[in-house]
């Protein structure tokens, strides 16, 4: 009885690792070059900071960069859910199975973990390089894990309401501006103009993220915020997300 319920448990892990294989790793072998292309994004923007600051500011592009590859990888589960729903029709082929909308975003969101992995080990190993000790880097993986997985949530929830491909673009383009851009992910927080402004970062998930990582590097860090702080917000809005996406999310066209 106990290996049925063990054999019952890990069902939706299996589930999800045989979506993330058809969608992430066939597809790879297919088209290695697109390693290459999700790639471009974080890293030529950490270049060009890096030119434009002459060297001064790297440390916090690469904080920000990998804040934006991250929101990036978990956004595009999004634009992927919504082609595959209205161009593909797949999503009806599980919708019919046995299998739940969680594990369909997870076999997703780990597919879209493969091919931003060498990317996400670059930018990592660059925090680590700029100054993180070694004990740093189960807090250093803790965040990535925890901002991927919220942003992983957050695009299943939106392509779910989605009806056309072209909106699901625009508005993933839209929330992927408003988090990885607007916020001070690239730049000192306390170079707000205004308290105000700096306490509303505060809300933003990705804000807290860079936070972390500039804390991991040994950069200053505001006297009001606390890594206890970032992994709070961090873990509200995965739980928020996920209890979106379990709940609200349209899984069965109507």
């Amino acid at each position: 009885m106990t290996v049925m319920r063990m054999s019952s448990g890990m069902l939706p892990v299996k589930q999800a690792c045989l979506i993330a294989y058809s969608t992430g790793i066939l597809w790879l072998q297919r088209n290695p070059m697109s390693l290459v292309f999700t790639a471009i994004s974080p890293f030529s923007l950490l270049f060009v900071l890096f030119v434009v600051s002459n060297g001064q500011y790297t440390h916090y592009a690469v904080a920000g960069s990998l804040v934006m590859a991250l929101v990036g990888y978990g956004l595009a589960l999004g634009q992927d859910i919504s082609f595959y729903k209205t161009e593909y029709k797949i999503q009806d082929v599980f919708v019919a199975s046995p299998v739940s909308p969680l594990t369909y975003m997870m076999g997703l969101a780990l597919s879209e973990l493969l091919f931003g992995l060498p990317a996400l080990t670059v930018l990592a190993a660059l925090v680590v390089y700029f100054g993180a000790p070694l004990a740093a880097i189960p807090l250093l993986i803790a965040t990535i894990v925890l901002l991927w997985s919220s942003m992983s949530a957050m695009g299943f929830f939106l392509s779910s309401h989605m009806l056309h491909m072209r909106n699901a673009t625009q508005v993933i383009s839209f929330v992927n501006v408003v988090l990885a851009v607007l916020p001070p992910i690239f730049y000192p927080v306390t170079n707000l103009p205004g308290d105000s402004l700096r306490y509303l970062s505060y809300v933003v998930p990705t804000t807290h993220a860079s936070i972390m990582f500039q804390e991991i590097m040994g950069l200053p860090t505001p006297a009001d915020w606390s890594p206890a702080i970032g992994f709070a917000v961090q873990i509200a809005y995965l739980v928020g997300f996920v209890m979106l996406a379990k709940t609200k999310a349209i899984w069965r066209e109507t």
